[in-house]
């Protein structure tokens, strides 16, 4: 195929998979670079709201997803000290009400597996591990990236290179030169609970919200119920740390020796607690160069307190793929883009640093919170994302 209709993605996560995905459904021929050995599933659960859903289902993916994934029926807000419930945000069948298509949790590892099948399926998608986009220079006919292989290098040809390599983005860095992520100060500890070592009754059917002071937690079924994502996210004063690490979980019980006993013990059953610095992207700078973008945490990583962030990739693929489309690679199109683009993310990502306040309240604050919450109508409490949810491809 000519190179006009060819597009080189660097990085095969959840962003660029969805992109892959996005372009070959318009008739390009996609080829992924991926730098690691193996498709990578690090992390553990991941919350898929209705404007990601749509992209799938658009995408012919959606099916695939829902067979591996739990539609929790919604959110119940916990204090971490009592373990009693402040409130509850509907999901499940008033999502569907609300917006037209449910809200899902599911493992990173079979998100990334039911994309992956999806593009091997797809004659027009090639993958390549162990693969690396080293340089892109772009050229009056498209772009001309340079590929290492293993002790190979060569030149891939195409209409556009969208690099969608993550918050550690060497695209971001080498080929736009931009500043790379920096630290926000928190730290996500990510574990995971088999469902037999659940403390009997255990709430299966919805996700858990646990406020705390300093530190909140979220918990939430994967696997079709066999396991529950437990996210710990705690301030840091340590900004050095930019990579995730073991953690020890003696560490987190005693940072967490003022909750309940009931999440104590929960946590208490977590085997391993690898620890993930919470990191974002600087605002400044330009997502697109000549015929070069970034997209998902590679433009725009985020804080993670509005489940949003995969999400954010998720659309930025599918508004790319459609804005070349029907204006090709253009600096005016991938301007539109760009433009179009920043606007939501900004507002997510002031919304995610928002909710972070919230939910990290120390006292007194945290006590009139809990009033204000508790004495809310649950649909009302829904409505305060609804403007996230009810994006539509």
């Amino acid at each position: 195929m000519a190179a006009s209709r060819s597009i080189i993605i660097s990085g095969a996560g959840i962003a660029g998979l969805t992109a892959a995905l996005a372009f070959s459904a318009r008739g390009y021929r996609v080829e992924v670079h991926e730098r690691s050995r193996q498709i990578e599933t690090a992390g553990a659960g991941i919350q898929l709201s209705p404007n990601a859903l749509r992209v799938f289902d658009k995408l012919n993916v959606l099916e695939a997803v829902k067979r591996v994934a739990s539609a929790p029926d919604g959110i119940r807000i916990l204090t971490a000290d009592s373990a009693k419930q402040i409130n509850t945000v509907p999901l499940g069948s008033a999502a569907i009400r609300r917006h037209g298509i449910g809200y899902l949790t599911i493992h990173r590892s079979e998100l990334a597996q039911a994309l992956l099948a999806a593009c091997n399926d797809d004659p027009d998608i090639t993958i390549q591990t162990g693969s690396a986009v080293s340089d892109a220079v772009g050229h009056s006919n498209g772009i001309s990236a340079m590929v290492t292989r293993g002790a190979s290098v060569n030149t891939h040809r195409g209409a556009l290179m969208v690099f969608a390599d993550g918050i550690h983005s060497a695209g971001r860095t080498e080929a736009f030169a931009l500043p790379g992520a920096v630290h926000s100060g928190f730290e996500a500890w990510r574990g995971m609970i088999s469902a037999d070592a659940l403390p009997k009754g255990f709430d299966l059917e919805n996700t858990q919200l646990v406020w705390g002071t300093g530190a909140h937690a979220v918990l939430y079924p994967v696997r079709k119920g066999r396991q529950v994502n437990a996210i710990v996210c705690i301030r840091t004063r340590d900004r050095s740390q930019m990579l995730p690490r073991k953690g020890d979980a003696d560490v987190l019980l005693q940072r967490l020796r003022r909750w309940h006993g009931s999440f104590r013990s929960l946590f208490g059953a977590v085997e391993e607690w690898p620890v993930w610095p919470l990191l974002a992207m600087p605002a400044r700078g330009t997502w697109h160069h000549g015929r070069m973008v970034l997209i998902g945490d590679a433009a725009h990583g985020m804080l993670p307190f509005a489940a949003q962030g995969a999400a954010m990739g998720i659309e930025d693929a599918e508004v790319l793929a459609a804005m070349v489309e029907r204006h090709g690679t253009t600096h005016k199109a991938l301007a539109q883009w760009e433009k179009l683009r920043r606007q939501r993310v900004r507002r997510v990502a002031t919304l995610a640093h928002r909710n972070g306040r919230i939910y990290h309240m120390g006292w007194p604050g945290s006590l009139a919170r809990n009033a204000v919450v508790s004495l809310s109508d649950g649909e009302r409490l829904a409505e305060r994302q609804a403007w996230i949810y009810d994006w539509k491809p």
